[in-house]
């Protein structure tokens, strides 16, 4: 006869089995990100203002062209083009042609966007201004959205940007009823979720605010204030494409 293991609370450490996370605790995760990722842009937008009222000279450094924010707005679109560009491939390997056209494009896109907020490598590899350009083009540069005949239709192109990526998921809630916004719809890949708008509202704002609401170049907010804002923006391209990305690996049931 053999006496059974006297029990214990104490593990061994080696052979116990691990505790499975709970769904509950895995959620308040997610949850914590997504309050962060929504949160973020308030508190760049607070450092950016502190740092304007306390150094007016340095702040005036970081918004100038060719400051690190407009490179960093560079890498933020092109980051966020590789990541449309694989969400499209994953989405025709699923036979969701249309959503991965759609994405394709997006990556053409971002793509053209970054490459202008570079002057397309032009000061980096020392290109000279074309005549046309020089006469044409507010800042004397290789791009496209300085034209003269462009340049005043790109405030409310980042205006209505700006509005549909801060609103679109508002309009989604009310007016969608709830089956149709589940699964591999094409509704889920468009509209950036709630906790991303903040980054899309800050360029609706600021735009709003210089262009409507105080156009004068002496006030306190100037239009070079938009650097900032400009780079949340890109930030929250390259959030949306890369959370579309994530969700392109799942395989879909059936074409939305």
């Amino acid at each position: 006869y053999r006496l059974p293991a006297p029990k214990t609370k104490i593990r061994t450490g080696v052979f116990d089995p691990p505790k499975a996370p709970t769904a509950h605790g895995g959620e308040r995760k997610f949850m914590t990100r997504k309050i962060m990722l929504f949160l973020f842009p308030a508190v760049l937008f607070s450092v950016f203002l502190g740092i304007k009222i306390a150094s007016p000279k340095t702040y005036a450094d970081l918004v100038q062209e060719d400051s690190v924010i407009e490179y960093a707005q560079a890498l933020g679109y092109f980051s966020a083009a590789i990541f449309a560009a694989l969400t499209a491939a994953n989405l025709f390997r699923g036979n969701l042609s249309g959503h991965g056209l759609l994405y394709g494009l997006l990556s053409l896109g971002l793509l053209l966007v970054a490459l202008e907020e570079i002057s397309w490598g032009q000061r980096l590899l020392k290109i000279t201004t074309p005549d046309y350009l020089i006469r044409h083009n507010l800042q004397n540069e290789i791009s496209l959205h300085n034209l003269d005949s462009v340049q005043p239709l790109l405030h409310y192109a980042y205006i209505l940007t700006g509005a549909y990526g801060a609103f679109a998921w508002l309009a989604v809630k009310i007016f969608l009823p709830k089956p149709q916004t589940k699964g591999w719809r094409i509704i889920n890949f468009v509209v950036p979720d709630w906790f991303l708008s903040p980054f899309f509202f800050s360029v609706f704002f600021i735009y709003i605010l210089l262009s409507f609401v105080s156009p004068s170049s002496k006030g306190f907010f100037q239009w070079r204030d938009q650097e900032p804002m400009e780079l949340l923006l890109a930030m929250g391209f390259l959030f949306f494409t890369a959370q579309n990305f994530r969700k392109s690996h799942k395989k879909p049931e059936q074409p939305a």
